[in-house]
């Protein structure tokens, strides 16, 4: 009975763990560059059928196919604008998958976003506080 409880634990360690966490990555495009290029990403350059979208909210649902098979998955847009980063953060999650599947999705819109539309513009500075002018010496330091 000993025997079983380290080879079942190696299975455990060994056996991938599918997508549980979701996989995120900002991006400095614009929503509507991000969008678009998420969509034809999934839909044409993968070949992967959208089941629902919604724009304005911001998600779009898909199959994943792999082996034959196909597997739910969803992508989302968030703006983050107000969060620092990126104004666009894209979250895909495929939880029926290893999460290199969602990890690889996201390398691919990276790659798809700078060879469709460039570097995106820099993020904007802050405005740096003015420092106050120094009070003059008064007579009495002297």
């Amino acid at each position: 009975m000993k025997l079983w409880a380290p080879i079942l634990m190696t299975v455990a360690l060994l056996t991938p763990a599918t997508g549980q966490a979701k996989k995120t990555q900002d991006f400095r495009h614009s929503y509507e560059q991000v969008w678009g290029a998420a969509i034809r990403l999934i839909r044409v350059d993968q070949d992967y059928p959208i089941k629902d979208r919604d724009q304005e909210v911001g998600y779009f649902l898909f199959d994943y196919r792999d082996d034959g098979r196909m597997y739910p998955g969803s992508v989302e847009l968030v703006r983050i604008e107000d969060q620092g980063g990126g104004p666009i953060r894209a979250v895909i999650q495929i939880p029926a998958m290893p999460s290199y599947i969602e990890r690889m999705l996201l390398d691919k819109l990276k790659r798809k976003l700078m060879d469709e539309y460039g570097e995106p513009p820099p993020p904007p500075k802050k405005p740096e506080p003015e420092d106050e002018p120094a009070a003059p010496p008064s007579d009495e330091e002297s």
